[in-house]
């Protein structure tokens, strides 16, 4: 009998026939970028019990794990595994939310807690916090985390809000971290780090343990909310937006992380292409400035919030319109709410248009971009770093904007801004199933890894066929902290049972065969 075949059986016992997912019911990607694949089976577990017993169970048989909490990381694979030998571990039925303390603003939860649910169980508690949103809600809050993923609100680098984590070690071993390593305490949502060297960055983006709840902390529920955008109209004005938006946000005027999209992405949410153009090709500049005066927005559309106090929000609002009020070619739009009679804004209170991602509420409105290309549409997301330098942004996004158009794609352009780096987020739009484009769209893909890294930038996260790619641009002293994650996760995982090659990162057994679907050429 086949090995893996050996694992569903056995783990059958452990987690219930129902909950040991098949190999023709099994998962798969649902925009592959690579053709050939099939779907992989899996198991379910339900409690931190049952995942122990898998881990030992995989370590007596040899199977490799690849562990996800919802597997709704589309754009970098969803719940794909680096190869086809492995079984998922599946977290989504650890769905519980431990705690919600409106108080001291945390919440503690499980892998399979996805923003809707917090969502939802706050308004049912009637819980004075707001929560940071990713653009869909169907995700896991903590999945979202331990991937460095990001929202819109003040909390929006959702990495920086995590505080605690409970890990399911390779050999099965339940550890605890920070303050929450001892025993009777609720410090362990609450204070960042612990005593000795701080543990929890070990498990973020990482096969070096399997994390079954982590402490997330929240924003208290603000009396005035705010909503803000800046249009502008020429092309190449960006780099005065970008620098006097993230210049505002080291200055604390802006709270959040602003957003800032081109044209195409505005279209993207407007119907398919066919709407817009119908020709070979890149859309022409031409074509695009009609498109931007008939939905009545800039070249650069930029998004973001304020929150808290009336007085303050207005005047950080006063601010921000002084620093645009002599540019030419740039108009400042701004919504202010507050709650009727003197009390706290509610939701409903804010108009539909910004009750979103800026105030905190999941939505699943972003995924009709999705058929840009096709109804049957895919994409794969490019997120490199960059600095917050307006020159060098434009510099970057006129060689990806070549590279787009020599690829026969739209550049589809979403800054997420923060005080000193930014994400320089572009998406690329295929037909699922269509090899013609795919291959496009994997050509244009490395070429956009390869230019990022000649400039010093790479991506934040990565899709799963490219992790090897990407962590190979990590050289400094012959890839010193590959081999460093080397050393840590064969000390872990001697088996190598956990997610190999994760983050590129594959124990010793796998090391030599590991597959290489990505390739960069600087």
């Amino acid at each position: 009998m086949d090995t893996r075949e050996l694992f569903l059986d056995q783990a059958a016992a452990i987690v219930g026939e129902e909950n040991v997912v098949r190999a023709e019911a099994g998962y798969i990607d649902p925009y592959p970028l690579n053709a050939g694949r099939s779907a992989w089976p899996g198991v379910r577990p339900g409690s931190v019990e049952e995942v122990q017993a898998l881990v030992r169970l995989a370590n007596e048989t040899g199977v490799p794990l690849w562990t996800f909490s919802r597997g709704k990381n589309l754009g970098y694979g969803g719940p794909e595994p680096r190869t086809q030998a492995m079984v998922a571990m599946d977290l989504g039925r650890m769905n519980r939310i431990l705690e919600v303390d409106d108080k001291l603003c945390y919440a503690v939860v499980e892998p399979g807690v996805t923003f809707f649910d917090l969502f939802e169980y706050i308004q049912e508690h009637g819980l004075r916090v707001w929560m940071s949103v990713p653009a869909l809600g169907w995700g896991s809050v903590l999945g979202n985390t331990l991937d460095r993923g990001y929202g819109m609100t003040p909390n929006g680098d959702h990495v920086k809000s995590l505080c605690g984590m409970e890990v399911v070690l390779p050999d099965g071993e339940l550890v605890r971290t920070g303050m929450g390593a001892m025993e009777g305490t609720d410090l362990g949502p609450i204070f960042q780090g612990g005593f000795g060297p701080t543990l929890d960055g070990l498990f973020t983006q990482s096969n070096l343990g399997v994390v079954t709840k982590i402490g997330l902390w929240l924003m208290p529920w603000p009396d005035v909310f705010a909503s803000g955008e800046v249009l502008v109209e020429r092309e190449e004005d960006m780099p005065k937006l970008i620098d006097i938006l993230t210049e505002l946000r080291r200055q604390d005027v802006i709270q959040n992380n602003a957003l800032c999209g081109n044209v195409v992405r505005a279209a993207t949410m407007n119907g398919p292409r066919s709407r817009w153009y119908t020709g070979e090709g890149s859309i022409p500049d031409e074509r695009l400035e009609e498109m931007r005066q008939e939905m009545g927005i800039g070249q650069w559309n930029a998004k973001f919030a304020l929150y808290g106090d009336k007085h303050l929000v207005q005047r950080r609002m006063e601010i921000i319109k002084e620093r645009f009020a002599q540019l030419d070619g740039f108009e400042v739009r701004t919504r202010i709410y507050e709650g009727r009679d003197g009390a706290q804004v509610a939701y409903e209170d804010i108009a539909p248009q910004d009750r979103a991602h800026m105030a905190g509420v999941p939505t699943m409105k972003p995924l009709e971009t999705v058929a840009w290309a096709a109804e049957n549409g895919g994409h794969i997301d490019a997120a490199p770093i960059i600095p917050a330098r307006g020159q060098e942004v434009w510099d970057f996004y006129q060689e990806a904007k070549e590279l787009y158009r020599e690829y026969g794609f739209d550049i589809y352009i979403g800054y997420h801004l923060y005080p000193r780096h930014m994400v320089h987020v572009t998406m690329i739009f295929f037909e699922n199933g269509n090899e013609e484009q795919l291959a496009r769209a994997r050509g244009l893909y490395a070429k956009l890894l390869a230019a990022a890294r000649r400039r010093g930038y790479a991506p934040y996260r990565s899709h799963v066929d490219y992790m090897d790619t990407i962590a190979d641009g990590f050289d400094f002293n012959n890839h010193a902290a590959r081999r460093l994650q080397q050393k840590i996760k064969d000390a872990l995982d001697p088996a190598g049972i956990l997610s190999p090659g994760k983050q590129g990162v594959w124990p010793a057994r796998l090391r030599q065969e590991a597959p290489d679907l990505g390739s960069v050429t600087r």
